[in-house]
């Protein structure tokens, strides 16, 4: 396996042998923003999930 690694100002990948196999120029690094919802929606979204599995499961069986 190679592994990442930086020449002259740009990202690189290079072999264990020392080679470079792929050159990634104007490779721009990018951040992801995690986000957690609110406990009150958390709740609200499930319930409201729960009552559309119930409606789904009242509309198979009794239909």
């Amino acid at each position: 396996m190679g592994r990442f690694a930086k020449h002259d100002d740009e990202s690189v990948y290079r072999q264990d042998d020392g080679e470079i196999t792929a050159w990634f120029t104007d490779f721009e690094e990018k951040l992801e923003l995690p986000h957690e919802g609110t406990p009150a929606y958390k709740k609200i979204f499930f319930l409201l999930v729960g009552i559309g599995l119930v409606y789904l499961l009242a509309v198979f069986v009794f239909l």
